[in-house]
Order: structure tokens, then sequence, then C-alpha cells
């Protein structure tokens, strides 16, 4: 049988059962299959990866036994193939010891998180359903995101919230970029450096260094 295409009111139909069951207290095993079924119908019962339409499931891109808080936000869920899954779960997979450094398990697989971030992105700017709600992380969780990487909770970062998750782990991290320049003998800015922007120092005609920022018009 051919499941007809998702509609915007079959999503938001979907996404109001989430809203319902979670105000109304149902159990987490509830609230997660209506969770699961949003995710399915908002991404068109597709792998929003590779495109596949067989052996689907909505899948945490933070996992939720390391972020509780994102478990039924629905900017934290994307459908992929049971191929697509395996690969993201590939290596540890069990409770993340929170004593640890992010993904020092190797269970987080930030790589991925970036990945997945990006195409669901991508996906809802083709499609036309950046809206709100549909694709929502709320400013906690992505604050979280923010000082995993070293940045301040109040850095700014461009664009809807999934964007934002996507930029901000797109970034190599701030303690990283500090020690690097560091050991050259040079300054580092403490903000972002987006995908296609450059941070250069320079030497002025009065001898001081000098850096700044290129930035890239497509963020702004």
């Amino acid at each position: 049988m051919v499941r007809p295409a998702a509609t915007m009111s079959s999503i938001e139909a979907a996404l109001h059962r989430l809203d319902r069951a979670i105000a109304t207290g149902l159990n987490r095993s509830r609230c997660l299959r209506r969770w699961s079924e949003f995710i399915r119908e908002r991404d068109d019962h597709r792998c929003v990866d590779c495109h596949s339409t067989r052996n689907l499931s909505a899948h945490h891109i933070c996992r939720k036994t390391f972020l509780p808080e994102a478990e039924y936000q629905t900017g934290n869920g994307v459908t992929l193939c049971r191929d697509c899954h395996r690969q993201v779960h590939q290596g540890f997979n069990g409770r993340p010891d929170l004593l640890e450094p992010m993904d020092a398990q190797g269970g987080e697989k930030l790589e991925y998180m970036e990945r997945l971030y990006c195409i669901l992105d991508q996906d809802a700017v083709e499609r036309g359903l950046l809206r709100a709600g549909l694709y929502h992380l709320s400013d906690q969780v992505l604050a979280k995101f923010k000082l995993f990487q070293g940045f301040e909770p109040d850095t700014v970062f461009p664009g809807p919230p999934v964007r934002q998750a996507y930029l901000i782990w797109a970034q190599t991290s701030l303690r990283v970029r500090r020690a690097l320049a560091e050991a050259d003998g040079l300054p580092m800015t403490d903000q972002p450096i987006l995908p296609g922007e450059v941070f250069i120092v320079f030497t002025d005609h009065t001898g001081q260094q000098v850096s700044l920022t290129l930035r890239n018009p497509r963020w702004y």
C-alpha cells in the first residue's frame, strides 16, 4: 500500500497529538510513540538522509539518555531508514557517563549530530516547513550545546533552532581553537566562525597584530 504524502494538516494534527500527550501527562512510552509518529509524518515517511521509504525509525539526534530535556523536542528528531539508523548507532550505545567529557565514550557521534542537524535544516527549507513547533529546540538545549563547545550560553548563532544546532556543532571547539592559537602566539576570537568564514591575523603598518573575521553573507 502506498502511503499518502504528508500534508500540512496531517503534520499539524500529529504535532497536536504529541503536544496533547505531553500536556496531559501521558506516560513516557506513549509520549515517545506520539513523538515518533510526528517525526515520521513531518519527514513525509522517508529517510531524510537517503530518502528510502522502507524500515523507517524516528531517531533522536542528540541521545535522550545524554540530554533528557530534548527527548520530546521536535527539532531533535529525524527520520532514518534501518541502514542509516544502524550507521549512527555503531559503536558505543550504552548509557553515557556524565562525569566524562561529551563523546568521550564515542556514543554521541558528534560528526553525525552536525550532519543530521544540517540535512534536517536543509530538508525543512526545501519543503517550506520552517515554522514554529515543527523543528523546535529550546533555548536551554541550545545553551547546553554552546557550553559543550566552549561558548557562553548567550553567544549568538544565526537562524532558526535546528540551523543554530548545526552551526554550533560545525565549530571546532573554542578550547581547541584557543590552544592552537596560543601555541603559535596568536590571538583567537571567542565568537563563532561559521562555515565559509575565515579568521585572519596580520601585522599592520605600525607593527601591531590585527585580527578580523571575513564574514559569509549567507548566514546574516
